[in-house]
């Protein structure tokens, strides 16, 4: 990030990390209020994706003593007052927990923010302010007695200045962002002062490990995918069993030479849907392009597998909100000692991180406790695309799942405001490059809305499935996911994770047809049908 007005950030950054903290506090829940008052210093605060509230003073010609800094609790808000009996100037550090509000006032010390501010309310008489957000995300209102005779604004982004009118006898000047409805946003930063001596806005790049995403981010997520594989290698937190050693060693050559694996994920199942588990790599015949192809791995039970939950909180879904959150429990409890979970939410229009992959079952049921409220518009393709990309782009050789509990029904299907930005046609394209298989649990309790809309959600629910190689589960509502837990359970028990060698490595970017069989009567299998040869 770049400097600040009033004080480099180079010696922010060392003085928020400095061993001394004063306080060292967990913020919980979501909306938790930091309430800061420091009349003669400055605050300098950063926000971070972490849970704990962490605070430091430092003055410049004395030591800071714990008698300076009062700290006091009120249910969920937290009071800092800084309070120097000398009137020495202490500036206060802050690292923020993501999602807290801040309140924060001082008479004549500088102001600095900078990260994901959920929502900040400042004050100031003659300090100067710096703002650092992500702008295309955060709503912006600055009212001061004085235009401040220095401002500066990012490139790119719009901001509108004009006089205000107030009486008679008092006119003020503000400074808004010039956001649409179409722009959902996050953040918001409100700030009132008489004359500060400074106003300088940095726009915020939204950072990989930010637990929320927005739907205009979906575009190019979903470039990438169609694009092809990620560069980057897959992470090695999860241990393959024995016989997965074989597919983990066989996948090398995907990054050290020119000879290349294809990875699959295929379900089979006998009579009566029931999953066969028995199979070998001599079992099944893969046939890409006409051309039979040599299957070098097999394995189901033994490879663990990572189920990523999305949860459709939209506010089509508001009177759920309790058993949706029954219905995350569920999903959790039929991962395996071995596998992996993460949930992920849609709400108030944007994408939220509850939990990424974990093997941890306590946490993952805590989280269940931190969705956010049901709210909001319906982006559930951009949202899709985001969730996919949140943990599983980047495990491609591995065994991916992506249940989504939604009632299917997009923006751009009701045609309200902020549809999704990509296509329900290039999701499904997508679908079948990506590495995971797709299982919406769809919700027919969106007919409440129009029976047309509802079949709409399913048909375009359906054909992600299909693409992506897996299955649609349809339950009247929310409250009948109990019959779909086993259903769902017993399909991810019929996954296999097959490997092969091409017989042509001229991966050229085109499109491969991919038959996939076994040589067992009575065993059925479904696959996805084929992939860009990337």
């Amino acid at each position: 990030m770049k400097e600040t007005p009033g004080r480099p950030m180079s010696q922010f950054a060392s003085a928020i990390l400095a061993p001394l903290l004063l306080v060292s506090a967990q913020l919980a829940g979501s909306a938790a209020t930091l309430n800061v008052n420091n009349p003669v210093g400055g605050i300098y605060v950063r926000v971070t994706t972490g849970a704990r509230l962490r605070i430091h003073g430092q003055a410049g010609k004395r030591k800071v003593t714990k008698d300076d800094i009062k700290v006091t609790r009120d249910g969920n808000v937290i009071f800092v007052r800084c309070e120097p009996q000398d009137q020495e100037p202490i500036d206060l550090y802050i690292q923020l927990p993501f999602d807290s509000i801040l309140d924060a006032s001082t008479e004549h010390g500088n102001i600095t923010v900078a990260g994901m501010v959920r929502r900040a309310y400042l004050q100031t008489k003659s300090g100067e302010l710096a703002i650092t957000a992500p702008w295309r995300a955060t709503r912006f209102r600055l009212d001061t007695e004085k235009k401040p005779p220095k401002i500066s604004l990012p490139p790119g982004f719009k901001f509108t200045q004009k006089k205000i009118k107030v009486t008679e006898e008092r006119t003020i000047w503000t400074l808004r962002d010039r956001l649409t409805d179409w722009n959902v946003a996050y953040g918001q930063v409100r700030i009132k002062a008489d004359s500060p001596a400074a106003v300088k806005l940095t726009n915020f790049e939204i950072p990989k490990d930010s637990p929320v995403k927005f739907p205009w981010q979906a575009p190019g997520i979903l470039d990438s995918i169609l694009e092809g594989p990620a560069k980057h290698p897959e992470p090695s937190a999860a241990k393959l069993p024995e016989a997965g050693k074989a597919i983990a060693s066989a996948r090398d050559p995907i990054f050290r030479s020119d000879v290349r694996m294809v990875n699959l994920a295929v379900s089979a199942y006998g009579p009566g849907g029931r999953p066969v588990g028995d199979l070998r790599p001599e079992d099944f015949e893969i046939i890409e392009n006409g051309v039979p192809q040599k299957v070098t791995f097999a394995g189901s039970d033994d490879i663990p597998f990572n189920l990523a939950i999305l949860l459709d909180l939209s506010g089509s879904t508001r009177p759920d909100r309790a058993a949706m959150k029954e219905a995350a429990r569920g999903f959790i409890a039929l991962a395996r000692p071995h596998d992996r979970v993460a949930v992920y939410a849609l709400a108030g229009g944007v994408f939220h991180v509850v939990s990424r992959l974990t093997g941890a079952r306590e946490e993952l049921l805590k989280a269940i406790d931190r969705l956010p409220e049901v709210s909001g518009a319906s982006p559930l393709y951009d949202t899709i695309a985001l969730a996919y990309a949140e943990d599983l782009q980047t495990r491609p050789g591995q065994r991916n799942a992506l249940i989504i509990i939604s009632d299917g029904i997009d923006n751009r299907v009701s045609k309200q405001e902020l549809p999704s930005r990509i296509s329900i046609k290039k999701l499904v394209r997508a679908a079948a490059e990506m590495n995971a298989l797709i299982y919406p649990v769809f919700l027919r309790s969106g007919e409440r809305f129009g029976r047309g809309w509802s079949r709409k959600g399913r048909s375009h629910m359906r054909q992600l499935a299909e693409a992506s190689g897996g299955k649609l589960f349809p339950a009247l509502s929310i409250r009948d996911l109990q019959l779909v837990f086993p259903q769902v359970g017993q399909e991810l028990r019929s996954v296999y994770g097959l490997a092969y060698y091409p017989e042509n490595q001229n991966f050229d970017g085109v499109w491969r047809v991919l038959q996939v069989k076994v040589r067992r009567p009575d065993v059925t299998v479904r696959a996805r049908t084929g992939y860009f040869a990337r």
